[in-house]
């Protein structure tokens, strides 16, 4: 099975990204994907990394590349602790591989179902 965690803020474009995606996700039929609304829970999260399932987080962020994985989240340097950095401390410290999908790009609202078909392709490799 895999875990696809949607994060972000359904009142705050474009950071709420993620639950457009999960919005599309929920209608649709998926076999062996599980679709968790993240919303901005930060640390309160922390539960979805403790079960063997694969897991890939779609989240809106600036970061130039639009796939990550632990290794890159390693490399990223959090000089105060906010709002913003809390769900990249969690990252930091958990043990489980996980990918990250990121829309590093202002995207158009109509166009949501272009990047729900690109997380799902990368949800289905997770298989």
């Amino acid at each position: 099975m895999v875990r696809i965690l949607c994060i972000g803020n359904r009142f705050y474009y474009p950071d709420d990204f993620g639950i457009r995606v999960y919005e599309e996700l929920r209608s649709l039929d998926l076999q062996d994907i599980e679709v968790v609304e993240g919303g901005v829970g930060g640390m309160n999260l922390a539960l979805y990394f403790e079960d063997d399932a694969a897991l890939l987080i779609v989240d809106y962020g600036t970061h130039h590349k639009k796939i990550l994985t632990p290794e890159d989240i390693a490399k990223i340097e959090i000089n105060e602790f906010n709002h913003a950095s809390a769900f990249l401390y969690l990252l930091k410290s958990v043990k489980k591989k996980y990918t990250v999908y990121l829309c590093n790009e202002v995207y158009k609202k109509e166009n949501i179902s272009s990047y729900v078909d690109q997380v799902l392709i990368l949800a289905r490799g997770m298989l």
